[in-house]
């Protein structure tokens, strides 16, 4: 009886430690994992929300300007809690062109995406993703 108490009283320590390591190795990353999620969502929203304000704002303006479309990615990048940095604004016309009545102007934004944020901590890793938009150019406005 001596012998089966003290193999017994030797491993009652293993199923905690194996349940900690378990748990640290398991749910960790996939809570990680779940909260970047919602990040990854709304960068995608923020970018598709950016290129078509850029692309209205240059079919309005009826001239491509690239400063102007720079300006208000930068503006709504920084409305929409991103840092301008992130954001990268790319329209389909030569600098100042008229653009063409009935045209389409084309807008393509760039937002760095995290990998994996930890809170309190910061994000690891990126990738980027691009939105498209095109917006027609009035066909009866004129341009002065």
């Amino acid at each position: 009886m001596t012998a089966r108490r003290c193999r017994r009283s030797r491993e009652a320590g293993y199923v905690a430690a194996e349940l900690a390591l378990g748990v640290g190795l398991l749910v960790f990353p996939i809570a990680l994992l779940v909260l970047t999620l919602p990040t990854w969502s709304e960068r995608q929203t923020t970018a598709r929300s950016i290129a078509r304000e850029v692309s209205r704002v240059v079919a309005v303006a009826g001239v491509c300007d690239r400063r102007r479309a720079a300006e208000t990615g930068d503006d709504m990048a920084r409305n929409l809690g991103l840092s301008p940095g992130d954001v990268d604004v790319q329209l389909d016309c030569s600098p100042g062109e008229r653009l063409a009545r009935g045209g389409n102007v084309r807008a393509s934004v760039t937002v760095a995406v995290p990998a994996v944020t930890i809170p309190g901590i910061g994000s690891v890793g990126a990738w980027s993703w691009t939105a498209h938009h095109s917006e027609p150019v009035d066909q009866y406005r004129s341009f002065q």
